[in-house]
C-alpha cells in the first residue's frame, strides 16, 4: 500500500519530538567518573582476513556523479549504512547496558554471553579474533576491537558464507564469514581488477546476497537460560524469529508456489528506488563504485538504508554524537531518524467502523513478519479519542504522558513490572498492547534475556498467511490470545464501547522501540554502561504514530 505524501507527512509530524533536536557537534566534555567514557572513533584497519569499512570508503562513497540519485542525494552504501542502527549495533548504549547487565547477573557465563551477543552485534570483530569481550568494544585497541565497533559493517553481510544461511546450524549468529578476503555481491560481472587493486578483496557473484536467508543468522536467535557454568537450562526461547516469521507468511519466496505478495527482506529494507516507501518507484541507475573512473552505470542498485524502527535512539545518538564516536554525522543521524519514521508508516493500516456505541478497530499488518518484530521490548498500542457533536472529548483510551501509557485520568498503566493482558474489548483503562513479555521463574517481567523462564504473552500481530501447521509455527506462535476469534494471521480487531453522546472517533496506532519501563529498569548505579544509557535517554521516548483513521458513528440499526 502506498500512502499519499500528505498522509505520510502528517504521521511523521505526529511522531516528532515536542522540541526540535538541536544538532551540535561539539568536542566531548570532561566525563564524570560514573559514566562510560566516549567510545573510540573509527580507525583504518586492514587485516589478513577482513577489510574495514574505512577501506570500502575508497570506492563506495559518492563523488559528484556516482552513487547519487536524480536529486543528487548521496545514496552510496557506506554513507547510508553508517547512519543506521545496524552499523551502530556495537556502539548502541542500550545494547552495551543490556550486555553488561547480562554479564553481571551471571559472571560465570561471561564468555558464553558475550559470544551469543557479539556474534551478531560485532560479527567481523568476533570472527577476526575468534572471541570478543564487552571491554573490547568500549576501550579495545586491537584490530578486532576496531572492526567490532563497526557493528554490522560491509563484511558482516558480504562475507557471509551461503551454506549455513537459513539452516538451523547458522541460527543465533553462527553462520560463518569468509576470512580469505572474498566479498559476495549481486553483480554478475563485478569490476574485479578495481576491487583487488583498491581493497585487496575479490568480488564473487552469488545469488544469496539477494535472498532473505542472508538475514537469517542474526534474525533467528534462540537462547536458553544459562546456569552458573554457562550451560543452557530450561526451554529454548526466541530472542527474535523475524526470518522464521517471514518464512511462514504470504511474503516468503523460498518455497513453491510463492504468492502474489512474495517479497524478500531486501525488497523492503534495501529498496531499489529513490522513494523508499514505493517498491514500484523508478530504480536508481548509477555506477556501483567510483573506481575505475569510467565505471559504467548499472541497474539493480540497492539502497543500504536498512531501515528498522528505532527513531528514538537515532535522535538521541545525534544529540550525543561526541560520546558515540561514529563515522555518521549528527545531521545524518537525524535524517535517518526522520526516514525511519516515514518507513514505519508503511508497516500497518487501520480499519475503523463505528455503529451506535460500538467502535470496531482492526489493525492490519502490512509487513512480512510479526508486528512488531525483533527484540521483545518493542511494542504497539491504540490511542482512541471520541467526541460529541460539539467536538468535546467524551472518551479517551491509550493516551500517553512522557512516552508512558495512561488512562483518561492521567494515571500510568504501564509502570515498572506491569504486564497488561491481551485485550479483545477495551474499557477506559484497558489498552490493547501488542508485545512480547519475558518473565522469570516467579512470573515477573524480566529484562534479563538469559534469565527468562518463559514468554508470558506474545500477541504481536502475525503476518498474513501464517499457518499453524507450518514447520516454523511452534517457534512463532502467539501466546495469550486463546479464545480471541478476531486475532487472525495478518490482523487483529478490538471492540470499544463508547458513551451514547459520542458521534465521531479518531484512532492512532502507536509504536515504541524503547518504552519508559525499559529505561527505568536501569539504575545509573548499576554500571558505567547503565549510567551512560540513562544519560543518553535524557528526553522521554515519545511513540511514533504509524497509522491513523477516523470515522463518524452511524446510528444503530
Amino acid at each position: 500500500m502506498h500512502r499519499s505524501a500528505a498522509m505520510v507527512a502528517w504521521l511523521v509530524a505526529c511522531s516528532s519530538p515536542s522540541k526540535p533536536v538541536v544538532v551540535q557537534n561539539q568536542p566531548p566534555a570532561v566525563e564524570a567518573s560514573g559514566l562510560l567514557p566516549p567510545l573510540p572513533a573509527p580507525e583504518p584497519v586492514d587485516t589478513q582476513k577482513f577489510a574495514a569499512v574505512t577501506v570500502c570508503v575508497r570506492c563506495h562513497q559518492a563523488n559528484e556523479v556516482d552513487m547519487r540519485d536524480t536529486q543528487k542525494r548521496d545514496v552510496s552504501p557506506v554513507t547510508e549504512l553508517q547512519a543506521g542502527m545496524m552499523s551502530l549495533a556495537a556502539r548502541d548504549p542500550y545494547f552495551l547496558a543490556a550486555l553488561r547487565r547480562e554479564i553481571d547477573a551471571n559472571r560465570g557465563a561471561k564468555a558464553q554471553i558475550e559470544a551469543i551477543c557479539l556474534r551478531c552485534h560485532a560479527p567481523v570483530g568476533f570472527t577476526e579474533q575468534g572471541t570478543l569481550t564487552l571491554d573490547d568494544l568500549t576501550r579495545g585497541k586491537t584490530p578486532a576491537a576496531i572492526l567490532a565497533r563497526e557493528g554490522v559493517g560491509c563484511a558482516g553481510c558480504h562475507s557471509l558464507e551461503p551454506e549455513q544461511l537459513g539452516n538451523e546450524a547458522g541460527f543465533t549468529g553462527r553462520a560463518a564469514l569468509r576470512t580469505d578476503r572474498v566479498s559476495f555481491g549481486a553483480l554478475p560481472t563485478p569490476l574485479e581488477d578495481a576491487m583487488l587493486q583498491m581493497a585487496k578483496m575479490k568480488p564473487v557473484p552469488s545469488a544469496h546476497v539477494e535472498e532473505s536467508r542472508l538475514c537469517a543468522s542474526c534474525h533467528s536467535v534462540f537462547v536458553h537460560r544459562l546456569d552458573k557454568t554457562g550451560a543452557p537450562v530450561g526451554d529454548e526461547l526466541p530472542e527474535q524469529a523475524t526470518y522464521l516469521e517471514w518464512r511462514n507468511s504470504d511474503f516468503q519466496n523460498e518455497a513453491t508456489p510463492a504468492g502474489e505478495r512474495a517479497a524478500t527482506c531486501q525488497d523492503c529494507h534495501m529498496p531499489h528506488g529513490e522513494d523508499e516507501l514505493d517498491r514500484d518507484a523508478k530504480p536508481i541507475v548509477t555506477a556501483f563504485s567510483t573506481r575505475p573512473v569510467d565505471a559504467p552505470p548499472r541497474t539493480g542498485y540497492r539502497r543500504h538504508t536498512l531501515r528498522g524502527g528505532n527513531t528514538y535512539m537515532l535522535r538521541q545518538l545525534a544529540k550525543h554524537a561526541p560520546w558515540l564516536g561514529a563515522a555518521a554525522t549528527p545531521e545524518q543521524l537525524v535524517a535517518a531518524a526522520e526516514a525511519t519514521g516515514r518507513f514505519l508508516t508503511s508497516a500497518a493500516k487501520l480499519s475503523v467502523v463505528g455503529v451506535g456505541q460500538e467502535l470496531r478497530v482492526t489493525v492490519v499488518n502490512e509487513t512480512g513478519h510479526k508486528l512488531p518484530t525483533g527484540y521483545p521490548t518493542r511494542r504497539m498500542w491504540l490511542r482512541v479519542r471520541a467526541t460529541d457533536r460539539e467536538g468535546r472529548t467524551v472518551y479517551e483510551s491509550g493516551g500517553t504522558r512522557d512516552g508512558a501509557i495512561v488512562d483518561a485520568d492521567g494515571k500510568r498503566l504501564d509502570g515498572p513490572g506491569a504486564i497488561m493482558p491481551h485485550v479483545e474489548r477495551a474499557g477506559t483503562d484497558e489498552v490493547p498492547i501488542w508485545e512480547a513479555v519475558p518473565v522469570d521463574d516467579a512470573g515477573k517481567r524480566t529484562h534479563l534475556l538469559l534469565g527468562t523462564a518463559r514468554i508470558a504473552k506474545d500477541n504481536r500481530i502475525l503476518p498474513a498467511g501464517w499457518r499453524g501447521d507450518h514447520p516454523d509455527a511452534a517457534r512463532t506462535k502467539p501466546i495469550g490470545v486463546d479464545g480471541d476469534t478476531d486475532f487472525l494471521p495478518g490482523r487483529d480487531s478490538v471492540m470499544y464501547v463508547l458513551p451514547a453522546t459520542a458521534t465521531a472517533a479518531t484512532v492512532e496506532l502507536l509504536y515504541q522501540a524503547v518504552p519508559p519501563e525499559t529505561i527505568e529498569s536501569y539504575a545509573p548505579t548499576d554500571s558505567l554502561e547503565a549510567a551512560r544509557f540513562r544519560a543518553i535517554c535524557d528526553v522521554p521516548p515519545l511513540p511514533n504514530v504509524i497509522a491513523l483513521a477516523s470515522t463518524s458513528l452511524q446510528p444503530a440499526p
